[in-house]
């Protein structure tokens, strides 16, 4: 019932998104709207961090959890998805003329959304702490606002024309999902054994698939703050090495680019995807996204329901 009553709200606002198209709401505001609201989220969520107990030695502790985790996760997922795109991918040469010759650029604008993620989340915490968590309704108001994060991830889809039926009916795309799902789950098992964590945690922390924006807010919600800053440091560090891993990993096969993206394929490292590998990448990309990206308000949850 405890799963139920967390995941169904959660999968409901989403679907009632996608559904429900409100004329409004254009392309641009949903983007605009996603961004602020991602971005006051997750200044909440470090003004719980900031606000907790004991929290230098929290932070080490998430800090190295996230780091162990991370690493088991990148070399599982580099290793499944090369072998899954040798022996199950529909092509197993890298799709366009000149893919893996590009170079990647270092600029502010490839990692800006990332860094100022993060100092949202420190500025957060900068308040947390010195306030000594003066307003208590946070949680609350993150709850509400998380909602409201679905439904517009619902909108964007409608407006973006995704057909449900035709992404999980993309058979590279669901090879892709699953083999980063159970490739990922795998390092969580590993990772949990070596650092002696529950593997119900472990299996939670990794179950963002680089949805940092939501997996850690939503173990945080759960009643897990220091599990949601684990979270979130694996998951946004799992997108800045997609970005700088795609150049080279696109050289090995498309599972390999397309999974180590996780959750991202569908948005944040698509553009870089369709760069090293053409414009044929983008509907397995979105698919193999998009099906991790609605396994995360499922698996936290139901994996945190057993605690």
């Amino acid at each position: 019932m405890t799963v139920l009553m967390t995941l169904g709200p959660l999968l409901g606002a989403l679907i009632l998104g996608f559904y429900w198209h409100v004329k409004s709401l254009s392309v641009g505001v949903i983007d605009a709207s996603l961004k602020w609201l991602t971005f006051s989220m997750l200044g909440l969520i470090g003004y719980s961090i900031g606000a907790l107990e004991n929290l230098a030695s929290k932070l080490l502790e998430a800090g190295y959890i996230a780091l162990v985790l991370f690493v088991l996760v990148v070399i599982l997922n580099v290793v499944c998805l090369a072998l899954s795109g040798r022996y199950l991918s529909d092509d197993n040469k890298v799709s366009t003329s000149g893919a893996g010759q590009q170079k990647l650029k270092v600029s502010w604008s490839t990692f800006s959304d990332s860094i100022q993620t993060v100092l949202w989340v420190v500025g957060g915490g900068f308040l947390g702490y010195f306030s000594q968590g003066y307003f208590e309704h946070v949680d609350t108001l993150v709850t509400w606002m998380l909602y409201l994060l679905l439904f517009l991830v619902g909108q964007q889809l409608h407006l973006a024309n995704y057909r449900l039926r035709s992404l999980f009916l993309n058979v590279q795309g669901l090879i892709i999902a699953i083999t980063t799902l159970l490739s990922t789950f795998l390092a969580a098992v590993v990772g949990a054994w070596y650092l002696e964590m529950p593997v119900l945690h472990a299996l939670a922390v990794v179950s963002g698939f680089g949805w940092y924006s939501l997996s850690g807010i939503l173990l945080s919600d759960l009643g897990f703050p220091l599990l949601g800053t684990t979270s979130f440091l694996l998951d946004i560090g799992r997108e800045i090495i997609a970005l700088m891993l795609i150049p080279v990993l696109a050289k090995i096969n498309k599972h390999c680019s397309v999974g180590i993206s996780g959750a991202t394929a569908m948005d944040f490292t698509l553009p870089m995807l369709g760069k090293f590998h053409g414009s044929m990448i983008i509907p397995t990309a979105i698919a193999s996204g998009f099906v991790l990206s609605m396994l995360v308000p499922v698996f936290i949850p139901l994996f945190m329901s057993f605690n």
